[in-house]
């Protein structure tokens, strides 16, 4: 029964540390009242908004650029498929 628990004791402690990761890069935010800017990967609170990003580094210097569209793979097979 105690190794029960402990399993779902990790579980979810596991689940937590997962979900807290953030998933977008840096961006760039600006305070509404001061003008100041910080490279954060989440909003500090209401008062500051996005400016700029994605970014791969915490100094906003580096853009992350998206992933280029591979043509070296075959056509898909419901392409292929004759028309009715």
């Amino acid at each position: 029964m105690k190794f029960k628990f402990f399993l779902l004791a990790v579980g979810v402690a596991l689940c937590g540390v997962a979900a807290a990761q953030p998933s977008g890069g840096f961006h760039l935010f600006k305070n509404k009242v001061s003008g100041q800017q910080v490279c954060a990967q989440n909003p500090i609170s209401p008062d500051w908004v996005k400016q700029t990003g994605p970014f791969k580094d915490a100094d906003c210097k580096i853009v992350q650029k998206p992933e280029p569209v591979r043509t070296d793979l075959p056509a898909s097979p419901l392409d292929l498929a004759p028309r009715k």
